[in-house]
């Protein structure tokens, strides 16, 4: 099967150009020099310009202005919320030292009541709150954030714990200090 010979396309002769439109000969309009520089200096356009640069200059001011002021009441805020924390650390600090001292003392009737074995687990107890209660006494604190946010990286489950010991103590005196 030969394939049969196709017959050669012919290809369209070039199409003439329409004439030019009588109009499109023309040149444009030569510009006068004075005519541009008029525009240019239009009393109207330098009035918006000096306009526009005084708005950016006082805009720029105020900005600055209350930046200034955001970060002065930041400065204030932040003095005033460690005030607080500093207080509520020597709280906390009293209220630990006046439990380990509650425990030291009710160690003797412990020792009496359920021997001397429990009676040293409380002793031992009174130990350890008189020592976090030194602790808190004594370190400032970005001491004690530091040495917190380390305990709980070193021991999650524990201090999820503590937490809710502390947060189970914490509701107790205060729903005990509202009652009376």
């Amino acid at each position: 099967m030969a394939k049969a010979a196709t017959p050669a396309t012919k290809k369209a002769a070039p199409r003439a150009k329409a004439p030019a439109k009588a109009g499109a000969t023309k040149a444009a309009p030569a510009r006068n020099p004075a005519t541009v520089k008029a525009a240019k200096d239009h009393p109207i356009r330098d009035q918006l310009a000096a306009t526009r640069d005084t708005i950016k200059t006082e805009a720029g001011k105020k900005a600055a202005s209350l930046k200034d002021e955001a970060t002065t009441l930041a400065n204030q805020a932040s003095t005033k919320a460690r005030d607080a924390a500093a207080k509520g650390k020597d709280k906390a600090a009293e209220a630990v030292g006046n439990l380990a001292k509650m425990l030291e003392d009710s160690a003797g009737t412990v020792d009496s009541k359920f021997g001397k074995q429990y009676g040293d687990y409380a002793r031992s107890a009174a130990s350890t709150v008189a020592g976090l209660a030194s602790t808190l006494d004594q370190k400032d604190l970005d001491e004690l954030a530091a040495s917190t946010r380390d305990f709980v990286k070193k021991s999650p489950a524990v201090a999820v714990g503590a937490a809710a010991v502390i947060g189970f103590v914490l509701a107790r005196m205060l729903k005990g200090s509202n009652n009376g």
